[in-house]
């Protein structure tokens, strides 16, 4: 930083100094020349600090703006001089004329950056590349079977983390809370994990939607500008992505279209956990997080027990097992 601001002011210094000799050569004076110089220099520097923070690929967008823009311009001042009317006024029309233009064509050009395909050839396959990212969020880097299905090799290509979802990974592993740690903690070892898949290659994107201040809303604008697929656990956060046109996979919707089918009649062995909504109702969970409701069972609850289907109800969000105690009859 040091550096940067000593540069900057050496060359401000510079042009101010050959800025204000070369005024007094033409016969203007000493402040004015040292006034217009420092103007000029102070411009020099701010359009030297805007385009620093811009990618190469926008810096390339704009000059090609300015270009085409002063191409028109001067070729319309050109035809205008030829004109009586404007024989008089030459050299106005030259600026006015390509002002116009430059601010006109390097506008829209910049305004359509994405759909040029100057970069991608400047690119080579980047921009082919770039269309296969997948991203990543944090509920589905938490959740972890990410990374048991790029083991398998039916996940593969170009997995992108953008750091705003790492920072925020960071965070819930930093945190206060033993269990908001240890899932922070486990959507590290997912990346981990992901990055010495052979079948998958991690990336990590600076890119960033400013506008937006919640990680899911940047999420899924940056998906949509992209045009990226977003893989998640989220069931809101699929439906407002898919509102906005973005592609999106669900790990909850794969495992459940992957998992063996349950019908009336088949026995589960399930440990009770926790009371359900009726009365001696008993919850459990299969492997998968489908949720079990198995009647009369609450006198069971830490324990596993045997259980018979007698009912499969899907839902949107999946599917939820009603299940009676085996060898217990139905009423």
């Amino acid at each position: 930083m040091f550096w940067l601001i000593f540069t900057r002011l050496i060359v401000f210094i510079l042009i101010v100094i050959v800025g204000t000799y070369s005024g007094l050569l033409l016969g203007h004076g000493f402040y004015e020349s040292i006034a217009v110089s420092a103007l000029f220099a102070g411009f020099v520097i701010l359009v030297e600090r805007a385009l620093s923070k811009k990618k190469f690929r926008d810096v390339i967008i704009i000059m090609l703006g300015i270009f085409v823009g002063l191409a028109v311009g001067s070729t319309v001042a050109i035809i205008l001089s030829l004109f009586p009317f404007f024989k008089h006024i030459k050299a106005w029309i030259f600026v006015l004329s390509n002002v116009v233009f430059v601010y006109l064509f390097g506008m829209y050009i910049y305004s359509r950056r994405e759909e040029i395909g100057l970069w991608g050839r400047l690119g080579g396959r980047r921009q082919e590349i770039t269309r296969r990212y997948k991203l990543l969020d944090t509920s589905v880097l938490i959740d972890g079977r990410i990374a048991d299905i790029a083991d398998t090799g039916f996940l593969e290509g170009y997995l992108a983390i953008p750091d705003f979802v790492l920072r925020e990974l960071q965070k819930i592993a930093d945190a206060k809370e033993h269990q908001r740690r240890i899932k922070g903690r486990r959507g590290m070892e997912t990346i981990k994990r992901l990055k010495e898949s052979p079948h998958v290659r991690v990336v990590f994107l600076d890119e960033d939607v400013p506008h937006e201040k919640e990680v899911d809303a940047k999420l899924v604008e940056l998906a949509r500008m992209k045009r990226y697929k977003l893989i998640t656990t989220d069931y809101n956060l699929q439906k407002v992505a898919e509102l906005r046109g973005v592609k999106v996979l669900n790990i909850n919707q794969l495992a459940l279209a992957i998992r063996p089918p349950l019908s009336a009649g088949d026995e589960l062995k399930i440990k009770i956990i926790r009371e359900g909504k009726e009365k001696n109702q008993g919850i459990g969970y299969l492997d998968d997080g489908t949720m079990v409701v198995v009647e009369d069972a609450i006198k069971y609850l830490g324990e596993e027990v045997e259980c018979m289907v007698h009912s499969v109800i899907q839902s949107e969000t999946g599917r939820i097992v009603f299940a009676r105690l085996k060898g217990k009859k139905e009423a």
